[in-house]
Order: C-alpha cells, then structure tokens, then sequence
C-alpha cells in the first residue's frame, strides 16, 4: 500500500482501448483474488477451527456441577412434575449452552469487524464540527492481522489483497457458524414448551453476565485498535509533508521518549495500586501460602510454636515490605528519569525552532502532527493500564 494516493488522473482519449485494458485488468485481479482468497481461506479455516475448539469447551458456569446455574434451572421449572424435571432440564441446559454459542460468536465477529473497517479505511469518522488532521480514508491492517499472513506461505506480491481476503472469509466463516447455532437455537426453543420469553430474558442475562469480562476485553481490544490506527495514520501524514532527514529524526525520538515516559509513569500508577491491594487487610499474612509451615506446625511445644511463628511471620512481612519498597523506588527513578528525557527533548525542540538552521524547524502542520501523535500515544498507554488496574481486586 502506497503511502499517499496520486492525485492525478490520466486523460483517456480512446474509449475502446480502455474499455479492452478494463476487462484485462479486471480479469488478471479477478484471478488474482481468486488465487488469494484461496489461500487466505486456508489460513482462515485453521483459525476459526481454534475458535471453534473454544466454543465447544462449555464453560464452569454451564455445568451440571455449576450450583448457581441448577438453582437457575430449578427455579424456572419449579412448576414441573418430579418426572419431568430432569428431562426439561437437560433440554433448557441444551439451550443455554446454543445460546452461549450464539452470543460468543457475536462478540469475536465484532472485533473482526473492526479488523475489516481499518483496513478499508473506515474505523476513523471525520467530524464536520471539528475536523481531524490526519486521513481517515487509509487501509492500515491491524499487527495481528499482518503477522497472521506474513506467517502464512501465502503469495506476498499484495498484502492489501490477502489481508484483505483472510479477515473477509474469517467474517464469513464465523457468520456461517453463527447461523448454524442460530438454526438450532430456534428449533430447540419451539421444541421446548416450557421455554418462554422470560426464560430466554433469564438465561440470555445470565450467560451475558458470565461473559461481562469477555465483552470488556474486546471492548479494549477495539479501543487500542483505534489508537493504533490514528499514531499510524498521524505518522503517514507527517511523512507527507516531506520532512528532512532531521525533522524525521525528532519525529520518531520524540515518539518514542513520550512512549517510554508515559510507560513509567503508568507501571508506577500501576504498582502503587497494586501495593495498596497486597496491603489490604484480605491480603494480610495469615491468607499467604507461606502462612503454614509444616515445620513449625511439627513443634509439640505450644509455647514454643507461637514464639518460632511470630518471629517467622515478622521476618515474612519485613522481607515483603522491604520488596515493595525497592520495588516503587526503582519504578519511581525509572519515571522521574524518562520525564526529564522527554521534558529535554521538547525544550530542545522549541530552542531548534528559535535557532538559525532552517531544515530543523518545524512547520506548524509538522508541530500539530506530532504534538497530536504524541498525544494518541500517551492515551494509547493509559487506556492499557487502565484495563490492568480493573483486574486488581477492590480492597
């Protein structure tokens, strides 16, 4: 994929020559495509067999062992016979797990969505209020998608093409199996006479609910696409402007050091939160694995224990508060050193900006773009350690 679109369009005087070279290279993509597709379909099929694989492990909480579910499916059939129960029972089981099926595949094809529009160049909507300044009509493939054909032994001569082609007949695969679970969802549910509208607005919530943590994921997943996307697009665009050699250079130091600055100062965030946790009082000694010692345990003499114990337990807990503290001062150096760095290099910029030497200044499109790209960088970073910090327990 070219970097920018030619603006210029030749000028066709002979209808009939082009109509012919039409065809021809109509038909040489077509074949082309074909030939990919074939391939990309492959590669597809081994993939969404993986998915599949997952799909058929039915989760804890669609169990028979499962107490929340059976209490679940006892209380919808609490107006059933004894005879009956187990039977319709087995039949509604059957049914949520379809229904899992249907609502896990839903989730994966909305981030393979994603995956197709920005690589057609349709993630990103330009606003009339305020208009972006960087394109939003460029096809910039997701890392995993490119990793996933540059594995692959397909034809590389167009990435474009077999990216394209793979997330396609990906969509399309899934969509297949979709509504094969959806064919059997509906002849199960008219099957079942005791299934009704409220049944289904129990089960749908209940397996929505088990799958909350899921959904968050890929929600995450989307986000960090969309960041990914605009540092890229923010980074064509500043190459557009013909940078020199220098003005490419502060390009992507300057990236770089806010990558590493906001990092630091993310991981401090981070392991600060996660002290405060290990802190707690739920996280106290006596819940550690090594709150039980065999040996001391072994000792007969109760009084003898309780002392060996004690001072075990107070060497536990001094080694622990020792770590953390080693640990955030080495992260809060890390921070405060990355924060200079880049405070420097901005303070650079402004003073090359000031200076005499004309190919190391900045145009004001060039400054916007970087200080936009830096910007989507710094929130591309918070937004990961945003979605660590929701998997550390509240304290």
């Amino acid at each position: 994929m070219s970097k920018h679109q030619d603006d210029s369009i030749e000028t066709i005087h002979h209808n009939e020559v082009a109509d012919d070279e039409q065809l021809m290279e109509e038909h040489i993509l077509s074949q082309r495509m074909s030939q990919l597709s074939t391939t990309a379909t492959n590669e597809t099929e081994f993939i969404v067999k993986d998915i599949q694989n997952i799909i058929e492990k039915i989760p804890n909480y669609l169990t028979k062992q499962n107490k929340s579910f059976e209490q679940l499916l006892d209380q919808a059939l609490s107006t059933l016979t004894l005879e009956k129960l187990n039977f319709k029972r087995d039949e509604l089981r059957k049914i949520a797990i379809l229904i899992y099926k249907t609502i896990f595949i839903q989730i994966y094809l909305r981030l393979r969505t994603v995956y197709l529009k920005s690589g057609m160049g349709q993630l990103i909507k330009q606003s009339s209020q305020q208009p972006l300044i960087y394109p939003t009509d460029l096809r910039i493939w997701p890392k995993e998608i490119k990793t996933i054909v540059k594995s692959s032994k397909t034809n590389k001569t167009n990435e474009n093409d077999t990216c394209m082609c793979f997330v396609k007949d990906y969509i399309h695969e899934l969509s297949k199996q979709l509504k094969q679970y959806q064919i059997e969802l509906n002849i199960n549910t008219n099957n079942c006479k005791c299934y009704t509208p409220v049944l289904r607005e129990i089960l749908e919530k209940y397996i929505t609910e088990n799958l909350s943590s899921l959904n968050l994921e890929i929600d995450h997943k989307i986000e960090i696409l969309r960041y990914d996307y605009q540092v890229q697009a923010l980074k064509i665009e500043y190459l557009r402007q013909k940078p020199t050699a220098t003005q490419e250079l502060k390009m992507k130091q300057l990236c770089h050091d806010k990558y590493e600055e906001e990092t630091a100062q993310q991981v401090f965030d981070f392991l600060r939160k996660q002290m405060d946790y290990y802190n707690s009082p739920s996280q106290g000694f006596k819940y550690s694995h090594i709150a039980e010692s065999t040996l001391i345990n072994s000792i007969e003499n109760p009084t003898i224990r309780k002392q060996i114990f004690d001072q075990y337990k107070e060497i536990a807990e001094q080694a622990r508060g020792q770590l953390f503290a080693l640990y955030l001062k080495t992260a809060e150096e890390q921070k405060d050193e990355f924060k200079r760095k880049y405070n420097a290099d901005i303070k650079k910029l402004w003073s090359d900006q000031r200076g005499p030497v004309k190919n190391e200044k900045l145009s004001s499109i060039m400054l916007n773009l970087l200080n936009e790209r830096c910007n989507k960088i710094s929130e591309r970073i918070k937004s990961i350690y945003k979605f660590k910090i929701q998997s550390i327990p509240a304290t």
